[in-house]
């Protein structure tokens, strides 16, 4: 379990699982198959084929990854304190985005970038009269125990959706609801909730799944 400060103006801690960030990976580079020849699949029908050759791919690049983050977050302007981060980041990620080049200290670069743009996200969603995408049920004026089971596995569904253009595995969600429980269980105050949505954010927009192509 790493412990994670970030400061943009208000000091606040976050308990944040190394196994719900990356875990899924499953610790393999995303592939597709990159052959032509119909003798590469095992069955093919109304265009959908089932790949057996596979080739690595790439994964964003230092200069994509923030454009990439706040399209699929759907955070229009950045904060001062999210660029500022990118910036000092950015030489940990990869320039070219190919998958050999994935080390820990680029998932730990990708993980603190995420951690902004998720709280842009928080804080755009949570202005006065906005249209939430992510957070529609959620009522940040209470605690985390008013986020129940069905409410925070509509979070999960949307950020999957939004973040990785897929619905979440049942493993996937158990991870994750394994690290909030963790993470917050017990824990009563509105800045809990919104620590614990922060918790989801991250992990999920900090994954691999919502940076492979």
């Amino acid at each position: 379990m790493i412990k994670l400060k970030f400061d943009s103006g208000v000091s606040r801690f976050l308990l944040a699982s190394c196994l719900v960030v990356v875990g899924f990976q499953n610790c393999a580079p995303f592939e597709v198959s990159t052959s032509s020849s119909l003798n590469s699949f095992s069955e093919c029908r109304t265009g959908i084929c089932e790949v057996l050759d596979l080739k690595t791919v790439a994964i964003d690049s230092s200069e994509t990854v923030l454009t990439s983050m706040l399209h699929l977050a759907g955070v229009s302007t950045p904060s001062t304190t999210t660029l500022n981060t990118y910036a000092a980041q950015a030489t940990k990620i990869p320039e070219t985005g190919k998958v050999d080049q994935v080390t820990a200290p680029m998932w730990v670069a990708l993980t603190t970038v995420s951690s902004e743009v998720c709280s842009d996200l928080l804080n755009q969603e949570t202005a006065a009269n906005a249209q939430r995408a992510i957070f529609a049920n959620v009522d940040f004026s209470r605690g985390p125990a008013s986020v129940t089971p069905a409410i925070q596995a509509d979070v999960i569904r949307r950020m999957a959706r939004s973040f990785w253009s897929r619905n979440e595995t049942t493993q996937e969600k158990m991870m994750i609801e394994s690290g909030v429980t963790e993470a917050f269980g017990g824990t009563s105050t509105a800045g809990d909730t919104r620590n614990q949505m922060l918790f989801t954010c991250i992990a999920m927009l900090g994954s691999l799944d919502a940076h492979k192509f």
